[in-house]
């Protein structure tokens, strides 16, 4: 058992590291001149301070139910950074009277953005880790993770929102492969150590894009049926593969690599009830899936369909998180040693 595998000793890691990471998020937003002038990242700035306070100033970590309603306190206030953030970001934008995605402060700004998300996100795992040591699932990654079922939940999800929202619904084929290319029956799909929520979260998101193409493109009943929505869940021992294919004739040429901008919004008829947040579902997907070592790559085939392949880690010992340090290499991504898995 890890030195983290009890709250207490991850409490007390946490009020050692998070005060780190979130006075470099302060150190970020004051990089920007005008961050007194906006309202919303001058809010964020707020959120992030009081954190810091927070964690700095404990000193009861022993005490489990008082350190923990902390924690959950903490979280709770900071559900509104993403959404103030990409407000933020859009009044930045004005200011600067920027309307390219290429010139160099809309680059330099994502680039912000990126770093602040996923340092915000290792500190919601890490968080989330600590809640958990406190509760019987006594961790937020399964050493089983079922990818095939967390892709059929995933589906069924997006389905039923698709149902409620639009009384349509694309169809959605999950298949999964052992590693000699044979369809996996129950008891042999691929399972691997990795945290469900992410996972989750990701397919979701490219399910959601895929049906939302799909139901926009299709007039009728019958040319949605000729659309299909496929999954593909395949590993070998380093890796874990999926696949999500459509035919919703692709990405426009003139939109490109904008789908990985966080001030790009995609769908300007984005759909009531299939929408999970602030347009930014393709760059945060990203980042969930770097921020333990994985990848999310987009091939658009003109005038047939995109093929989205999410590739992850399988290997144990390379599930450590990867976050920005900001304090020496100029916003310079390094992976970090902390392994997630002994946490």
């Amino acid at each position: 058992m890890s030195e983290f595998g009890q709250p207490k000793q991850l409490a007390e890691f946490l009020c050692h590291e998070m005060p780190i990471r979130y006075a470099e998020r302060i150190r970020c937003i004051e990089t920007i001149s005008e961050w007194r002038h906006v309202e919303e990242l001058a809010a964020v700035h707020d959120i992030q301070l009081n954190a810091f306070e927070t964690f700095s100033q404990q000193t009861q970590w022993e005490d489990a139910s008082q350190f923990k309603a902390m924690v959950e306190d903490v979280q709770l206030e900071d559900r509104r950074t993403k959404f103030l953030l990409m407000q933020a970001a859009q009044k930045l934008r004005a200011q600067r009277q920027s309307d390219s995605f290429t010139d160099p402060f809309s680059l330099e700004l994502n680039k912000f953005l990126d770093d602040f998300l996923l340092s915000r996100l290792g500190c919601n795992m890490l968080m989330g880790q600590y809640l958990a040591c406190t509760t019987s699932r006594s961790s937020i990654v399964n050493p089983q993770c079922d990818a095939f079922e967390i892709c059929q939940k995933a589906a069924d999800e997006v389905k039923r929102r698709c149902r409620n929202s639009q009384g349509r619904v694309p169809l959605l084929n999950v298949r999964a492969f052992t590693m000699s290319g044979q369809m996996a029956t129950e008891g042999h799909v691929p399972r691997f150590s990795y945290i469900p929520g992410i996972l989750m979260h990701v397919v979701r998101e490219l399910l959601k894009n895929s049906c939302q193409a799909s139901l926009e493109l299709a007039k009728s009943e019958a040319e949605l049926e000729d659309m299909p929505i496929d999954v593909i869940v395949c590993a070998d021992k380093q890796h874990v593969v999926i696949r999500i294919t459509d035919c919703a004739r692709g990405i426009p040429r003139h939109v490109g690599s904008k789908i990985w901008s966080y001030l790009y919004s995609g769908s300007p008829t984005a759909m009531t009830g299939l929408s999970f947040g602030y347009g930014i579902g393709l760059p945060l997907s990203r980042l969930h899936a770097r921020y333990l070592g994985g990848s999310l790559d987009l091939v658009s085939l003109p005038g047939y369909g995109v093929d989205a392949y999410l590739s992850l880690p399988r290997v144990e010992t390379d599930l450590v998180e990867t976050i920005p340090d900001n304090v020496e290499q100029d916003a310079t991504e390094v992976s970090q040693q902390i392994n997630l898995l002994t946490l």
